[in-house]
């Protein structure tokens, strides 16, 4: 890997990973194999924006799952039919991923928190459990703050390592350039880079192909925003304890500061081995444990 893409790497990991609503007439499916219904629609953000999500199961606690950059809720893939049978589990689409449209005039992390709330609005959520994986934790920690009293808990997935972490503006822009002069082949070496070098060839493929079909104008929009994310203020103001699972420090995955990240918030933090960024994907077995019971001490 080039010394700028694992600068970029080390940037999104270090950082993050770093109106009434309308909805279209929603969709009931039959997931087959699980048997389990799926039922998906789309609600229109404050600034008019078309956001897409699912919901499935049943239960007094709601799940919200948020994805990373330049993903989609697809990437929750192997907890959502897990969670249904005990919860209900509800995945979106932030603005400019997946299914969602990429119309904003205008591009903040923060900003996404917005269609967050736009989906639980319309789902009429109380009781929630903001989960989010990489960029989606400073995503549910603002969706939190804008839900105040309807959420439980924010839990994140190798994100929210360090509040107090900084990272060199000139070396961003150096990154971002990478991305703009050749975003594919930035996204490839970036979303390789991250994943364990155990990771199943097939499953490290999928994640490139869905990365690289992202939107680059969206993608480096996020990207340059990244630097003007307060994530002390972000923690203080959650207003809800926070809890972490993330990948064991490496090359590509910083060290999670437990007792730095106290000082803003109820923090707690359980790490994996053997797992790069995408742990939720690479080792479900052992990630979905340790996300229950985080689930059941904040219903708690």
């Amino acid at each position: 890997m080039t010394t700028s893409k694992l600068a970029l790497t080390t940037m999104l990991l270090a950082t993050a990973m770093m109106a009434a609503c309308q909805r279209n007439a929603p969709d009931t499916t039959v997931e087959a194999e699980t048997a389990i219904s799926v039922v998906s629609g789309s609600v229109t953000a404050p600034d008019g924006l078309p956001v897409a999500y699912d919901v499935r199961g049943s239960g007094d606690v709601n799940l919200v799952f948020v994805h990373c950059w330049s993903c989609n809720r697809e990437f929750w893939r192997e907890q959502l039919d897990v969670f249904a049978d005990d919860y209900r589990v509800v995945a979106l689409d932030l603005g400019g991923h997946g299914q969602s449209a990429a119309t904003r005039e205008s591009w903040s992390i923060l900003g996404l928190a917005q269609d967050v709330k736009a989906v639980a609005d319309e789902l009429e959520l109380d009781n929630i459990v903001l989960i989010g994986h990489s960029m989606g934790g400073p995503v549910s920690l603002e969706a939190a703050r804008l839900m105040s009293g309807r959420v439980i808990g924010v839990i994140a997935a190798d994100t929210l390592h360090d509040a107090d972490l900084k990272f060199p503006p000139d070396q961003a822009e150096q990154m971002i350039a990478a991305f703009e002069a050749d975003f594919a082949g930035a996204m490839a070496g970036m979303f390789t880079g991250m994943a364990a070098e155990e990771m199943d060839t097939d499953l490290r493929d999928w994640i490139v192909t869905k990365a690289s079909n992202a939107n680059p104008e969206v993608a480096v929009a996020l990207l340059r925003d990244f630097g003007n994310v307060d994530f002390p203020a972000l923690f203080s103001n959650a207003g809800v304890p926070i809890r972490a699972i993330n990948a064991m420090p490496s090359m590509m995955t910083p060290t999670t500061n437990i007792e730095g990240n106290r000082k803003y918030a109820d923090f707690d933090a359980t790490l994996m081995e053997g797992v790069g960024h995408f742990l939720q994907l690479e080792n479900p077995q052992a990630f979905n444990p340790l996300l229950r019971a985080y689930l059941l001490e904040l219903e708690r």
